[in-house]
């Protein structure tokens, strides 16, 4: 056994015995480093002095964000919603019939639904900064920045969403071995997350031009 086919094997041991805690480290890492890449390709740097020696980098708020909402978040929503449709409404053994319509219940439901809070999550790390109002103003606030960015990036996101997961679906079923495909969802779900994420980081900053 290759030393990666070990690690996933290890790695789908803590899946099966310790599910929501592995997917959360994982996805809390992997949206780390989403937002780590995303900022660099868009230049948000920030300056930090350092023994007197102005220093570029990409720490900040925004990464400490994103990976609180990939595991607090994204992953709790993802695996209870997938748990009810795998355990509850489709259950083992399925006909390829009901194979097709589990996948298109989850493009239909899981999909939409985290779509919708990626581009939340990111219009609020990217537009919103509290301020000293009374709760109702703030309120008011954090819902007119949401509802900005779901008009201007859920659909898009959701076209790429869609596109993706049905692609990522043909593949693995075609060529990949079913014990890599933990790790090969991981991996594409990550690639797609930083190029969703850049394409928001782009618009946004066209719209506060």
């Amino acid at each position: 056994m290759t030393s990666l086919a070990k690690l996933n094997a290890q790695y789908v041991q803590y899946i099966i015995k310790y599910p929501l805690l592995t997917k959360s480290i994982t996805t809390g890492i992997f949206c780390g480093l989403n937002e780590t890449i995303s900022s660099i390709l868009t230049g948000e740097y920030k300056e930090s002095k350092i023994l007197g020696i102005n220093i570029k980098h990409v720490i900040s708020k925004k990464l400490v964000k994103m990976i609180i909402y990939g595991s607090l978040i994204a992953t709790p929503i993802s695996h209870y919603l997938y748990y009810i449709i795998n355990n509850k409404i489709f259950i083992a053994p399925l006909t390829s019939k009901q194979k097709v319509l589990q996948i298109l219940t989850s493009l239909s439901t899981v999909t939409p639904i985290l779509s919708a809070c990626f581009v939340s999550w990111i219009s609020l790390i990217n537009n919103y900064t509290p301020g000293k109002e009374d709760l109702s103003t703030e309120l008011k606030r954090i819902k007119n920045v949401v509802s900005t960015g779901l008009k201007k990036g859920y659909f898009s996101v959701l076209k790429t969403s869609l596109i993706t997961s049905l692609f990522a679906l043909i593949v693995a079923q075609r060529f990949v071995p079913p014990e890599l495909w933990v790790v090969f969802f991981n991996l594409v779900y990550f690639i797609m997350g930083t190029y969703q994420n850049t394409k928001l980081k782009n618009l946004q900053k066209l719209n506060r031009k």
